[in-house]
């Protein structure tokens, strides 16, 4: 089926014509084709009528005297200067719609923008905020946990001594079974919420580093500019032979991951 063409578009020698605005146009990036009733230009032309243009009919061909034909002429004058006038006219109120329309879509996405940046903002300070006091308490954390690692192992030492005596003959089965089951108790609580802990303390720690690691790539900020002096002055050790490539490779990957 053929698109709907704007019956204001005329093809010229040099390209197309929009003669409601009586210049030339781009029908590809406008409403020329197909939604051409969406139009700014079309809208403001059919306003300035007042309503839809009827048909034109080709009057018949006829001999005319002189007289009739010096009044049909300078009525068609008159016709033409009102056209020119009333094209000129739409052209300043279809240019005044297209400014309007611009800037009503500018300002509200000036609105948008302002929001993200507001928003970003507010983002930056939160993931450096939760950082730094992950950093510092973290090293509380890791404290906690090993000192409750250190506790599970000592129920294991425990039960690994009533399973020896039990085997010399110092304790009684009776004594055994309520020993081990006392220990076992202990160690099996102790021990899975160690996994626990172990589990959501590397879940908070991927998820933090991860919008770090996003906001250096976004923001130049003084940390990132330390690291990588860090790694030049890393690289430059290597080469020197000042430390070995164990350490070389373990600290470069330290520092790639952070600002990578």
């Amino acid at each position: 089926m053929a698109r709907a063409v704007c019956p204001g578009l005329e093809r010229t020698a040099s390209g197309y014509l929009c003669t409601y605005a009586q210049r030339s146009i781009n029908p590809f990036q406008w409403y020329c084709f197909g939604d051409y009733y969406e139009c700014p230009i079309y809208v403001q032309y059919m306003r300035s009528r007042g309503a839809q243009a009827k048909a034109e009919t080709k009057p018949a061909q006829t001999i005319q005297p002189l007289q009739q034909q010096q009044t049909q002429q300078a009525v068609t004058a008159t016709a033409t200067t009102t056209v020119v006038t009333t094209r000129t006219e739409t052209t300043l109120e279809a240019e005044d719609e297209l400014i309007r329309s611009s800037e009503s879509i500018i300002a509200r996405f000036e609105g948008n923008a302002k929001a993200l940046n507001d928003k970003w903002k507010d983002y930056e300070s939160s993931v450096q905020s939760t950082r730094q006091n992950w950093d510092t308490e973290k090293a509380k954390l890791r404290r906690y946990i090993m000192i409750l690692e250190r506790i599970r192992n000592k129920y294991g030492d425990d039960l690994k001594e009533v399973e020896l005596r039990r085997s010399m003959g110092l304790i009684d089965d009776d004594t055994y079974n309520k020993l081990k089951d006392s220990i076992q108790k202990r160690f099996d609580k102790v021990d899975n919420k160690l996994k626990e802990l172990n589990a959501r303390y590397q879940e908070i720690e991927t998820t933090i580093n991860q919008h770090y690691r996003r906001l250096l790539l976004t923001t130049v900020t003084p940390e990132v500019s330390k690291l990588k002096l860090s790694l030049a002055k890393l690289e430059e050790m290597y080469r020197d032979g000042k430390i070995s490539k164990e350490v070389y490779e373990k600290l470069k990957a330290e520092i790639e991951g952070v600002i990578s």
